[in-house]
């Protein structure tokens, strides 16, 4: 078994490298879960890929392109249906407060901002909103943010969902859980067992392991149908996350956003090689052990699991749809009040962004919305 000195000096991710390789080290399998590298690739304070959201850009010139990516529209439309809910839903003498959980670079925050203040929302004045980032570095590099953009009395940054908590509000996450650390099972010779990360010939390779228990109820979940070979993701995350998110409110709405599926199409046969993707410089790449903390590395959320964890926690589903019909119905009171209105350039600009974000070919259908509630 090689050492971590045996690395290549050359390779310009040397540093994640020597972590990785003494952490397998360290372990007496001589491997680790798929997700603890996962987690050093991505969040390592100073070398994971999300370690500062200057060095990794969203939309054109990042790896990854969102529905904040196309423009102010998602924002705005976001801030429409807050308002809805807001006027039909809560009591409008208290407090009202929004909890974002994976920001980035806040740039949703401002353009629903933007979007309330645009349309004389009387939301504005009452809104808190409330950033959860667990990287102090992050955390700092937002609240300048917000300062120059003159919101810092509206916009708080927390270190923890549990900090955030308010007595009523709405939960929002777009694009957070496609990057959660995921663990990888795999069937061979009949049998299911964890795929994890080792090292073959001096390079990080993928190894088999028996299945732990506390992954049995993931196979379970899949089946013994499928044939040998084939490989899937499970998050065990997801469970513990979601007791944490539903215990923000006493009187609440939980609106995730992502890309994925239920368990029937996750686990589909004919997905043999799962969900996991890796992004680098603009391009798809299959091995996600090139060049750690400078690839993106995402896999699939399975909505099933998210939705059993959330029901679990004391939430009740409310609906699960796709970004299409969510954002239509948001946006349908603005639609109507630019009905005989002579075309402008800022609003075909926001047509255009309306039209990306909810076509079922572009964003529309690719995209779900999972939607909790508590006390409506």
């Amino acid at each position: 078994m090689p050492d971590a000195t045996q690395i290549d000096p050359d390779h310009q991710d040397t540093l994640l490298l020597v972590q990785v390789f003494q952490r397998i080290e360290e372990n007496p399998n001589r491997s680790i879960p798929f997700s603890e590298y996962m987690e050093m690739a991505l969040y390592d304070p100073d070398l994971g890929y999300y370690s500062s959201p200057e060095a990794r850009p969203i939309g054109r010139r990042g790896d990854f392109y969102t529905s904040v990516a196309v423009g102010e529209t998602f924002g705005f439309l976001l801030g429409q249906r807050l308002q809805a809910e807001w006027e039909a839903n809560f009591d409008q003498s208290s407090s009202f407060v929004v909890v974002e959980q994976g920001a980035h670079d806040g740039q949703l925050a401002l353009d629903l901002f933007e979007g309330l203040r645009t349309s004389c929302s009387p939301l504005l004045e009452i809104l808190n909103y409330r950033i959860v980032e667990s990287r102090s570095p992050v955390r700092n590099w937002l609240k300048g943010r917000f300062q120059e953009a003159g919101l810092s009395d509206k916009i708080s940054i927390f270190d923890s969902l549990e900090s955030a908590r308010s007595e009523q509000g709405v939960f929002l996450s777009n694009e957070l859980q496609d990057a959660f650390p995921v663990r990888r099972i795999r069937r061979e010779n009949g049998e299911w067992c964890e795929w994890q990360v080792g090292i073959k010939n001096g390079e990080l390779a993928w190894v088999t392991r028996e299945l732990p228990e506390s992954l049995e109820v993931f196979a379970a979940a899949v089946g013994n149908g499928v044939e040998d070979g084939y490989t899937t993701e499970v998050c065990p995350a997801t469970r513990e996350w979601m007791v944490a998110a539903s215990g923000l409110f006493n009187k609440g709405l939980w609106w995730i956003i992502d890309y994925g599926y239920g368990s029937d199409d996750y686990y589909a046969p004919h997905r043999k090689d799962g969900t996991l993707r890796c992004f680098r410089n603009h391009r798809a790449t299959e091995n996600p052990f090139e060049f750690p903390g400078e690839i993106d590395i995402t896999a699939h959320v399975n909505f099933t699991h998210l939705r059993e964890a959330a029901e679990a926690s004391g939430l009740k589903e409310r609906r699960f749809t796709d970004q299409h019909h969510f954002l239509i119905e948001a946006a349908r009171p603005w639609l109507l009040s630019m009905e005989g209105q002579p075309p402008r350039r800022e609003m075909m600009s926001r047509m255009r962004q309306f039209q990306t974000l909810t076509h079922p070919a572009m964003m529309g259908q690719q995209f779900k919305v999972a939607e909790f509630s508590r006390g409506i």
